[in-house]
């Protein structure tokens, strides 16, 4: 019964939908979903956006996942981690992600989710948790209010609009504040960036901090012509669903060389609750 109510709640997925995704193969904790290529969903260079990358991971996760839950009787179905590593670069071609259940707890499942390419090529690698816990008969404790980062004295847009272009125009994500070392990005609440739920996807968000992360690190390389760079690695934990506009709140922490390191906060922008942390790790590689 479970497999199909997970075929069910992906054909009711906007957001999958939205992007395109088809879900190929289905069998007990374990799913396949794929990509096709479209030109939009390019980063600025050409190569597949490590957003939509991230997208496909966390959707293929989670259909397996839901393969062994009773989707009708639990209700309270949450990603709470994802962990992406990013292997090599796709440029025009289809990705084919497979997730299978590495571990199955009480009402946690750890998942194990491999992206190629058509002819078996890497492209990246991604480790989810999921939970589907039973909250009958109490309220979950949730603390209402997290610790706001220092508050920025005046927004400023970039001079140009080589961020706002290919995915990121898709996902309707602007930019709030663009400052040396500190980005702010806007992600709007509309329908096809939500999840079954109504809420704003996983993927949108893991979408919205990976794009935050990547502009903190170009902002602190005032001449870009030349230089190449990509997502590393990306660690993402999700503490509540939001059913709105998000913006993300990027701080540059270190730069080792070629390698930045930024932490991502996300908050809904009417409440101001916070909806997911995330750590980007970056590799830019300037012209000598």
């Amino acid at each position: 019964m479970s497999i199909e109510q997970a075929e069910a709640r992906f054909s009711r997925d906007p957001f999958a939908k939205f992007l395109g995704m088809n879900l190929v193969e289905i069998a007990h904790e374990r799913a396949v979903v794929t990509l096709p290529y479209q030109p939009e969903h390019a980063n600025a260079v050409g190569p597949l956006n490590g957003g939509a990358s991230a997208s496909l991971l966390n959707v293929a996760g989670k259909v397996a996942a839901w393969t062994g839950i009773d989707l009708d009787q639990s209700p309270s179905l949450a990603c709470v981690d994802m962990h992406v590593q990013y292997l090599s670069a796709t440029i025009e071609e289809d990705v084919i992600a497979e997730a299978v259940v590495l571990r199955r707890g009480r009402d946690l499942f750890f998942l194990d989710v491999a992206l190629r390419s058509p002819d078996g090529r890497p492209i990246c690698q991604g480790l989810l948790s999921y939970r589907a816990p039973d909250y009958t008969g109490h309220t979950p404790r949730l603390l209402p209010r997290h610790v706001d980062y220092p508050e920025i004295s005046h927004l400023v847009t970039p001079d140009d609009a080589w961020l706002i272009q290919g995915y990121v125009k898709k996902l309707s994500i602007t930019c709030q504040h663009y400052s040396p070392g500190r980005i702010q990005m806007r992600i709007p609440g509309i329908e096809v960036l939500m999840d079954a739920r109504g809420e704003l996807h996983d993927g949108a968000l893991a979408s919205l901090i990976d794009v935050c992360g990547t502009a903190a690190a170009w902002s602190l390389v005032p001449n870009r012509e030349g230089a190449r760079g990509s997502t590393t690695g990306m660690y993402i934990s999700y503490t509540q669903a939001a059913a709105e506009a998000v913006v993300a709140d990027a701080h540059m922490q270190q730069r080792s060389e070629e390698f930045f390191f930024s932490t991502v906060s996300a908050t809904t922008v009417t409440s101001g609750q916070l909806v997911a942390m995330g750590q980007v790790s970056y590799r830019l590689v300037e012209p000598r």
